[in-house]
């Protein structure tokens, strides 16, 4: 729940699944929205998820799965400006059938829940009379129960994933970060396309890949993740955590830790409902951290260089300003200021430096213990 949903006393608005059998795992993410007119997006998003998990798994017994053989990494946009001009391929067509019945589903539901649950207290003293109207008429069930959208499958044999809405899915393989599901611009802000949106079904954003390629980790966040963390990186290293957290302690510990976290990274960060769904291998997972961590260290070094470039140009200028102190004038006011503003600008950044240095050290020693743990594994199963 958001820090703010607290304070308003709002429910949380996200609602989480995941599913996963031998052959399968899918985990989908649903963000209810938080405008006035959207007062049960809590139930509209809850529905949505548990219809998409059962609307997935008939796609997957109906659907000729054989579409997906040998199909490269595929990215679709939405489909507004050109839906009668792009030749739809027989994937894209077993999408839309699938995006279809989540939707007519998911009206079916928030129908039948509007006529069997009245009007409750919280929302006699909490909702805006003109929105009661319109649920007592029946009229706009769809924005009050509104919500967006996001989900990923793995079977044995390919993956696919779709979003609706604001958010974001990022997954890692092949040591490198990218968002698999294309973005569409017209989320901004506080704007985002919906499952109440008379044109959800052009809205759907997918990807999908049957040529044996698969990621070693993906993450599904409701806007109030990436929202809290602004850049694609530092929400990175929030997931890289969570995911050596798991490897480490195991998942029911890294569960309760992510359960205590969520809410102060609310609380510090967007005020608004988290929710975090992470599809990795078992099998594989010690190897994925270790890439994990690789990468970060890459990173960091990286961060190292231009930290260490900038603070040899501060030191450059810093002998310019003092030159010019002793040449033309050392009451000179203008660089005097300049002066304490680059003493200012040097210890920020050596700070940063001594960071960045502390941080390489201990993913060094990460990678060393993990070296270690992972030679002796293999040694204990050979024996």
């Amino acid at each position: 729940m958001g820090y703010s949903h607290q304070a308003d006393d709002k429910p949380c608005q996200d609602y989480s699944v995941c599913f996963s059998d031998e052959n399968t795992t899918m985990a989908v993410v649903c963000d209810g929205h938080g405008g006035a007119h959207y007062f049960r997006s809590d139930v509209g998003a809850q529905f949505a998820a548990n219809i998409t998990i059962e609307k997935i798994k008939s796609f997957l017994t109906d659907c000729d799965v054989a579409i997906f053989k040998s199909k490269p990494f595929t990215q679709v946009e939405a489909n507004l400006s050109d839906k009668n001009l792009r030749k739809q391929t027989a994937i894209d067509k077993a999408f839309r059938q699938l995006f279809s019945s989540i939707i007519y589903q998911w009206g079916v539901a928030i129908e039948e829940h509007s006529k069997k649950t009245a009007i409750s207290e919280w929302e006699q003293t909490h909702v805006d009379s003109k929105y009661l109207d319109e649920f007592n008429n029946g009229t706009n069930l769809e924005k009050i129960y509104g919500c967006t959208l996001m989900a990923f499958v793995c079977t044995r044999d390919f993956w696919f994933a779709f979003h609706l809405g604001d958010g974001k899915c990022i997954s890692f393989a092949k040591d490198s970060w990218s968002e698999p599901i294309p973005w569409d611009d017209r989320c901004f802000l506080n704007k985002t396309t919906s499952i109440c949106d008379a044109t959800a079904i052009d809205e759907f954003r997918y990807c999908y890949s049957g040529d044996g390629t698969f990621p070693d980790a993906v993450f599904l966040g409701s806007d109030g993740i990436d929202d809290s963390f602004g850049e694609i990186p530092n929400m990175v290293n929030f997931y890289i955590q969570l995911l050596k957290s798991v490897n480490k302690d195991g998942e029911q510990k890294a569960m309760e830790s992510l359960i205590e976290t969520l809410p102060e990274l609310s609380r510090i960060g967007s005020k608004d409902d988290m929710s975090v769904a992470c599809v990795y291998d078992e099998n594989t997972l010690a190897e994925t951290v270790i890439s994990l961590t690789k990468y970060q260290l890459q990173t960091t070094e990286e961060q190292l260089e231009e930290s260490q470039r900038k603070q040899n140009d501060l030191l450059e200028e810093q002998k310019r300003i003092k030159h010019e102190l002793e040449v033309i004038d050392q009451n000179n006011k203008k660089l005097q200021i300049e002066l304490q503003y680059n003493e200012l600008d040097i210890k920020r950044n050596q700070d940063s430096l001594d960071s960045l240095i502390k941080k390489k050290d201990i993913l060094s020693k990460e990678l060393g213990d993990n070296s270690v743990d992972t030679k002796d594994a293999k040694e204990n199963e050979t024996m």
